[in-house]
């Protein structure tokens, strides 16, 4: 039996689904993988609960319990003042992980946090192992992120396809020297669904304002119309294959005009009617062609794009959420990869994969 300490960053939707997870799973992952993970601490913004030999099941389910309440991870701190730090910074749990003799530990980043570059860096260095379903980290400038691109120690299934096996074929496909031409694919579910809505004659406006109720969108929807998430998707990618893409090697289409960035989101959601004429009429030309309108990333060597296209109503393509990969081997006909690929069950379940992918690789 393998007893492997993990730190949590983040508990929110994907961070409580992969506590559930490992605390429900406890008996399938001894009996499988003759592994158990010591879940040492977990954190929020504010906060860090922490026991070195590892948190109780009752523990961790108490502080999931919590945040869905919007309450602090630690009990000691649930009615602490919203603007009062007290938890110990990303680079001093490393440190502190470290100084407590617990060996080689896995730290996973399952929040949305910006500049945790040196952090994740810090507990390579210092041996541990880390799994990433932020994709920041590996989407940032070149020169600060190329050290985790085929790390041995670090794992990232769930920054591109959710629950999908991307990540994993496309190290296969790499692994056996299979060289990659072109990657596709649609990779955001929440354009998707708006795409869907546009078919059926719904306007622009209403279908962000029924994306955001239902939840399928950011707090602020210009994060998913932006199209920068799947720009970060393809990018990582681009990157795994082997072409050290920065942002503006990739040209991106925004579903929402300049002069709506800088709006509150009641006034943005408010002011999205103004988009609602033209995009009834890419749809209405598209729709003549016998085409559907969908958010597409294509990316060769060097290049790329991110925006609507227009295809084939009838195609199988229309209504999945797929990745293609036309490579050497895969070059008459690109390997595919479909099917639900979103919501934070699959996407902590990927986070665990990666997580017994380590263990069992060490």
């Amino acid at each position: 039996m393998k007893e492997v300490p993990v730190i949590l960053f983040g508990v929110g939707g994907v961070g409580s689904a992969l506590i559930r997870q490992v605390v429900n799973g406890r008996s399938h992952l001894k009996t499988r993988n003759q592994i158990q993970f010591n879940i040492v601490a977990i954190t929020d913004r504010k906060t860090m609960l922490w026991e070195r030999t590892g948190l109780s099941d009752v523990q961790l389910l108490e502080a999931v319990a919590a945040k869905r309440q919007g309450l602090a991870v630690d009990p000691a701190h649930r009615t602490i003042k919203p603007n009062h730090r007290v938890r110990p910074s990303e680079m001093e749990i490393v440190q502190q992980v470290t100084q407590a003799n617990l060996g080689p530990a896995i730290f996973v980043d399952v929040t949305a946090a910006d500049g945790l570059e040196p952090t994740l860096s810090k507990a390579l260095s210092q041996g541990h192992s880390v799994v990433l379903a932020n994709k920041k980290a590996l989407a940032g400038a070149w020169a600060s992120s190329q050290e985790f691109f085929n790390h041995p120690r670090l794992r990232h299934e769930s920054t591109v396809g959710g629950g999908q096996p991307v990540i994993a074929t496309l190290r296969y496909l790499l692994d056996v020297n299979d060289p990659i031409y072109q990657i596709e694919g649609q990779l955001s579910g929440t354009l998707g669904f708006i795409c869907t809505q546009l078919d059926t004659g719904v306007p622009l406006s209403q279908a962000i304002a029924e994306a955001k109720a239902k939840g399928y969108t950011e707090p602020d929807p210009r994060e998913d119309l932006g199209g920068q998430d799947v720009m970060r998707k393809v990018m990582i990618l681009g990157r795994m294959a082997g072409w050290p893409l920065e942002a503006n090697d990739i040209e991106v289409e925004s579903l929402y005009t300049p002069d709506l960035a800088d709006l509150t989101v009641p006034q943005f959601l408010e002011a999205a009617s103004q988009l609602d004429a033209a995009m009834a009429q890419r749809v209405a030309e598209a729709r003549e062609n016998g085409q559907v309108l969908r958010y597409v990333a294509e990316l060769s060597e060097g290049s790329g794009t991110v925006g609507l296209k227009p295809i084939p109503a009838d195609s199988p393509l229309a209504n999945m959420k797929y990745i293609s990969f036309r490579t050497g081997f895969y070059n008459d006909e690109p390997l595919l990869i479909g099917g639900k690929g979103a919501g934070v069950e699959m996407t902590a379940a990927g986070v665990l994969g990666d997580m017994i992918g380590l263990v069992r690789e060490q």
